[in-house]
């Protein structure tokens, strides 16, 4: 895995149509439930995954007075994606350089996720949370996978079922847990 950025976000609870029994809230790459602050790539300082390479130009985006709203996440990469059940070479946006990742950052879990072009606007959907896939996968409090290995299962199963077009990716989701 290779450390890949920093993303302020909110996160928002399991929605009530979500059959997520345990998960308590939802801390998925997507933007779909929980989300950046609105237009974050306006500024262009984001990497070609979609995050920024450093924690405070992640946090330059968030209004002042928005802040208490949201929460520092960063994220690993696997660096191969799967379409179609087979693997892909190595992704890994030249772009893609964060500043080391601070010790007060604790794994959440993993997700598997989709990519479905080289934009700069980083990934899309996260079956578990965006299509309701929860209720047919493990997921822990977070609405993610517990292990590496769970995550790579799922990726390779939604690139096969496509529950939406692309090529799929496994993502580690840090969160600083600074007071």
């Amino acid at each position: 895995m290779i450390d890949a950025g920093y993303l302020a976000k909110t996160t928002a609870l399991a929605p009530d149509g979500l059959d997520a029994q345990g998960v308590r809230e939802v801390c998925s790459v997507s933007h779909c439930i929980s989300a950046p602050v609105a237009k974050w790539f306006a500024s262009w300082r984001h990497n070609d995954c979609g995050w920024f390479n450093r924690v405070d130009d992640a946090w330059a985006v968030v209004p002042v007075r928005e802040r208490a709203r949201y929460r520092m996440f960063a994220y690993r990469l696997v660096p191969t994606g799967l379409r179609k059940g087979q693997q892909l070479p190595p992704w890994v946006p030249e772009d893609v350089h964060p500043e080391p990742l601070p010790d007060t950052f604790v794994s959440l879990g993993f997700d598997a996720v989709r990519k479905s072009a080289n934009s700069g606007q980083g990934f899309e959907h996260s079956p578990l949370s965006c299509n309701g896939m929860v209720g047919e996968f493990q997921a822990n409090e977070f609405c993610l996978f517990a292990t590496v290995e769970a995550a790579t299962a799922a990726a390779k199963a939604f690139s096969v079922e496509e529950p939406e077009p692309g090529d799929y990716y496994v993502v580690e989701v840090l969160e600083d847990r600074r007071s």
